[in-house]
């Protein structure tokens, strides 16, 4: 497989391969990753079922994310940058309503292991399905970079719905 790099232009999730024995398990989540898109590792806790973070909008960051514990729905918008940095409430909330097919869903967890690369120009973002989810992410960009390279945007502008988990 070719690895994901700078010139990935839509959010891609790739299934990863966990080796595991009686020990427990191994997941090489960076194989599948440019080295040139990782200048910087974090990891995110959230300790209730329910959070939500983002929806973040980045010009030049590209995010990496896997779970290691618990599960989390991931939303990505495509959104012009022009709107993006207006960044504003009605026009993105009629444009997500115009354009639903620009918001994608990713669902990843513990038990179902991958990998989410997000480019820039997309806004994301994500719940936590259950208690104490930890997250590692990782960017192409210091945080002295990204914290100017971040645009944020009320989550529930894009709906409601999307952050439910829906009766099936």
């Amino acid at each position: 497989m070719k690895k994901l790099n700078e010139n990935l232009k839509e959010p891609t999730f790739i299934t990863v391969q966990t080796i595991s024995d009686d020990r427990g398990f191994l997941i090489p989540f960076t194989d599948y990753v440019d080295k040139e898109l990782i200048n910087r590792g974090y990891v995110v806790e959230d300790y209730g079922k329910g959070i939500i973070r983002g929806l973040h909008y980045h010009i030049k960051e590209f995010k990496i994310f896997t779970i290691v514990s618990g599960a989390g729905k991931f939303i990505t918008f495509k959104l012009p940058l022009e709107m993006a940095q207006r960044n504003d409430s009605n026009e993105i909330k009629n444009y997500a309503k115009e354009h639903p097919e620009n918001i994608k869903i990713f669902t990843m967890s513990s038990r179902h292991h991958g990998v989410l690369v997000i480019p820039p120009l997309f806004a994301n973002g994500w719940i936590s399905l259950e208690d104490h989810t930890i997250l590692v992410s990782l960017s192409n960009l210091i945080y002295e970079e990204a914290k100017d390279d971040d645009i944020r945007i009320d989550p529930l502008i894009i709906g409601e719905d999307y952050w439910r988990v829906i009766p099936r």
